[in-house]
């Protein structure tokens, strides 16, 4: 017996909406400012103009509880209370079904996955939500770096990095972006250049890989000395000593030096 909701969707909207569920689509995005729903299904991307017979807000409601009852027999979709938990990587629904919902919310809970995530799944989320946010969390997942989704995301946040406003958003963007070969060396010098007058840099590339840091500096002069004390200390894996000694080797020097330029700020 099909649901309330449903039968109080206008007949063309339950009928595009049946159909377009019986094809399998791989994700599904709403844009209420005009009453669209897109879909991206295995033949490219879908639209349907919803035509509200209520309130816009409570017709949405009726769309998404259709949604969630074709995808998983319960019209109670995905429990928008639960953000905090979205944003720390909790949520243990079917990553498929959670991008089929409509939902905002369940978007951002795929992208936030705590476990590993596929370059496909990657690539559906970065469809149905192409924002800062969601570029970001996907660049924490190998197979993403790995692969051309990675160099998509990160030329996006480049591109908005000027316009970046959170400190803390700007370091991230810099940390990913510096990761695997997703930054050309040309655009990873210009960015460190950029960073005498944008401070966050800094961090960013310290948050990152050390070794990309485009700093001309030598090993400590008290790297042998230092290590030589520190034999029986380094064989035993001591992570104080493993830490002194980087931190003196050539690779740590110019850490240390991108953590000068940055106090001094």
């Amino acid at each position: 017996m099909p649901i309330e909701s449903s039968i109080q969707l206008s007949n063309e909207d339950n009928l595009r909406l049946n159909v377009l569920l019986a094809q399998k689509p791989h994700a599904i995005r709403i844009n209420e400012s005009n009453m669209t729903l897109y879909s991206l299904t295995p033949r490219g991307e879908v639209s349907i103009k919803l035509n509200p017979t209520v309130s816009d807000d409570k017709y949405l409601r009726w769309v998404r509880e259709l949604l969630s009852m074709k995808v998983t027999g319960s019209p109670g979709g995905y429990p928008v209370f639960l953000k905090r938990w979205t944003r720390m990587g909790y949520a243990n629904n079917t990553l498929e079904h959670m991008l089929l919902l409509g939902e905002p919310e369940a978007i951002a809970a795929v992208a936030y996955y705590g476990g590993d995530l596929t370059h496909e799944i990657a690539r559906r989320v970065w469809w149905a939500n192409s924002s800062t946010e969601i570029a970001r969390q996907l660049l924490k997942h190998q197979e993403v770096i790995d692969g051309e989704l990675g160099v998509e995301l990160t030329a996006f946040l480049m591109e908005f990095l000027p316009f970046e406003e959170r400190q803390l958003d700007i370091v991230d963007t810099v940390r990913l972006c510096l990761q695997g070969e997703l930054t050309p060396d040309k655009e990873r010098l210009a960015l460190w250049k950029k960073a005498k007058r944008k401070n966050p840099y800094y961090v960013g590339f310290m948050h990152g890989d050390p070794t990309l840091i485009p700093e001309k500096k030598k090993v400590s002069s008290h790297y042998a000395g230092v290590k030589e004390e520190l034999e029986a200390c380094l064989k035993e894996k001591n992570v104080y000593a493993d830490t002194l000694l980087f931190l003196l080797s050539e690779i740590g020097q110019k850490w240390l030096i991108t953590l000068k330029y940055s106090l001094n700020k």
